[in-house]
């Protein structure tokens, strides 16, 4: 089975191909029974709800060829092509689809993140309170957040160490980190703004003290690991009142830090980032990656942590991209013809096989899988 989809931002079309076995010579009964198949294949793995399948599999080919239009999910499916052989049938179809975001993000595993620490890129302002590792601490704590309160999202790695600031190619960054980490995407993160500004007061308001603030500007990008495309862009700034003594050390990761005005105003900042990043996978489909190929079974990078059960069923796909004329994106996914189901969970990884026990042909790691 062949499916392509163009660019997220745009309608997805896929092509799915369905058999039959023709039986007593019933062609039509094989026919509808091909087509309700390749139909099935194209909405659920697309993430269309069971509801839009049965409303839309029931009563189709009362012609030759048919079209039908449908609103929500389902823009349009056609009949492409059928091809009888001696004793079963083929249908192509083709179906435009447009996910309902209540629907899409309803039953998919948590997509896995990989980080990294986050540079001060002016690094001369984390010399007040001397907090040059600030951005390895906002990383973990951002890590504890998403692990905390993400539906749709895991970040399951930081790597410990800062990405050169004068590398630009995220693309090429995200293949490796994705690749090295089992992640499916990957967050960057900067500190573009660390400073300490102080306000002097006037003769006339002898009796206040002087006051500082700290301001605080991240800049955050997350990128497919598989296809190198932008998924989610965000800055948040504060400036928030600065009360320790400016030649005095503070420990990056204390209490006195988080427990004041700035780290409470920080951790706010960090709430917000991690809930507009689940937000923007919540639609997005959670695949996972095969590690490793042991006989008849499989090992994949995705486990109990994104909410992988013993028994759950998933399926297998190999996954394209190519560039049309107008170098425009398109994923191309393969379809492995045979499911297969979960027979071991662990934190990170699980073991599965072939539902039917069928040999699972062509498979290698770096493939796919997908719950759908």
């Amino acid at each position: 089975m062949l499916l392509v989809s163009s660019s997220p931002a745009l309608a997805i079309w896929f092509e799915a191909t369905g058999q039959a076995v023709i039986h007593n010579g019933e062609k039509e009964a094989a026919r509808q029974q091909a087509t309700q198949e390749a139909i099935k294949q194209a909405l659920l793995f697309s993430g269309a709800s069971v509801k839009s399948i049965q409303s839309l599999v029931n009563g189709l080919l009362e012609d030759d060829r048919f079209e039908i239009r449908a609103s929500g999910e389902v823009n349009n499916i056609e009949l492409i092509d059928e091809i009888y052989h001696d004793d079963f049938v083929t249908v192509s179809i083709r179906a435009d689809i447009f996910p309902q975001e209540a629907l899409c993000s309803a039953s998919d595993y948590k997509k896995n993140i990989v980080t990294t620490w986050y540079n001060i890129n002016k690094r001369q302002q984390a010399a007040v309170g001397n907090l040059y590792d600030f951005g390895k601490v906002l990383a973990e704590k951002i890590q504890e957040e998403a692990q905390n309160h993400a539906r749709y999202s895991f970040i399951n790695r930081v790597e410990p160490y800062y990405l050169n600031p004068l590398d630009k190619d995220k693309k090429s960054t995200a293949f490796t980190l994705a690749q090295k980490t089992n992640a499916q995407y990957v967050l960057f993160g900067e500190i573009v703004e660390f400073a300490v500004e102080t306000s002097t007061t006037s003769a006339m308001q002898f009796w206040k003290s002087d006051q500082s603030k700290r301001n605080l500007t991240l800049s955050f990008s997350m990128y497919d690991g598989n296809s190198g495309e932008m998924v989610f862009q965000d800055t948040q700034n504060i400036s928030a009142l600065w009360d320790f003594d400016p030649y005095k050390s503070i420990d990056s990761n204390s209490r006195l830090l988080w427990g004041s005005t700035f780290g409470l105003a920080t951790e706010k900042i960090i709430q917000e980032v991690v809930q507009s990043i689940d937000d923007s996978v919540s639609c997005l489909p959670a695949f996972g990656r095969v590690i490793k190929v042991t006989g008849e079974s499989l090992s994949i990078n995705i486990g109990k942590h994104n909410g992988v059960k013993q028994g759950d069923k998933l399926t297998l796909f190999q996954m394209n991209q190519f560039f049309d004329t107008q170098n425009f994106p398109h994923r191309q996914f393969q379809l492995h013809p045979e499911q297969v189901i979960v027979r071991q969970v662990y934190a990170e990884t699980a073991v599965v096989e072939s539902i039917t026990g069928a040999p699972l042909a062509n498979i290698q790691p770096n493939d796919f899988v997908a719950r759908r």
